[in-house]
């Protein structure tokens, strides 16, 4: 899809490959996810889209055994009245099934970056502070935080907890500065990692607030 668009109006000759790649790209979906999305809405979704790059791609970590990706897309966009565009950045998760027909995609997730207010705009933008926050002051359940362990742009940020239990959030840092949680850890005692799903929004502060 690097070489699509669907600029619309805006046009200043033949972008790329044109519209070639998107029947192209939508055979790779999986025939319940076009069941959802018709190739018109496929098509829609790209409009005001004169270019796409890939720069961000890793698999996520899934207990359930199933295949995810977290990725990273940086686009031209066309800008509406006016004769110029711009980049925009935006984020999500694409998840992947396995048919008769070979891997497909099943669900693509997409979020647009904010480049104003993030990340200096809240505690929730950054890893470390998240991880303090809703499980140190939320939950109560941080003895001491490990020094961080950066890749690039994935993020591990240990902690040993009050249970006795060892744990690791992956972050993934976008290029606005932001991180976003893409799995969670638990190893208590000499037991192996096990992925968990905790969420300190439902189990510590709605039982405070009951308190």
């Amino acid at each position: 899809m690097r070489e699509a668009e669907n600029m619309g109006g805006r046009s200043c000759g033949t972008i790329g490959q044109a519209k070639i790649p998107f029947p192209i790209a939508y055979n790779f979906l999986s025939r319940e996810y076009q069941n959802k999305l018709s190739y018109e809405g496929y098509v829609q979704s790209f409009s005001g889209i004169g270019h796409t790059s890939l720069i961000k791609l890793c698999r996520v970590p899934d207990g359930k055994r199933g295949i995810r990706f977290f990725y990273e897309i940086e686009t031209i966009v066309g800008a509406k009245g006016k004769n110029a565009e711009y980049f925009g950045y935006s984020y999500g998760f694409i998840s992947l099934v396995h048919g008769e027909e070979g891997f497909r995609i099943s669900e693509i997730g997409k979020i647009d970056e904010d480049f104003l207010c993030a990340p200096y705009h809240g505690w929730d933008q950054d890893g470390e502070a998240v991880v303090e926050v809703k499980y140190g002051h939320w939950c109560n359940l941080i003895q001491h935080i490990y020094p961080t362990v950066r890749n690039e742009y994935i993020k591990n940020i240990y902690f040993h907890g009050k249970d006795g239990a060892d744990y690791c959030f992956i972050f993934a840092v976008l290029s606005n500065g932001t991180d976003i949680e893409i799995a969670q850890f638990r190893k208590g005692g000499n037991d192996e990692w096990k992925q968990v799903d905790r969420k300190p929004e439902e189990e510590c502060v709605r039982n405070n607030e009951t308190h």
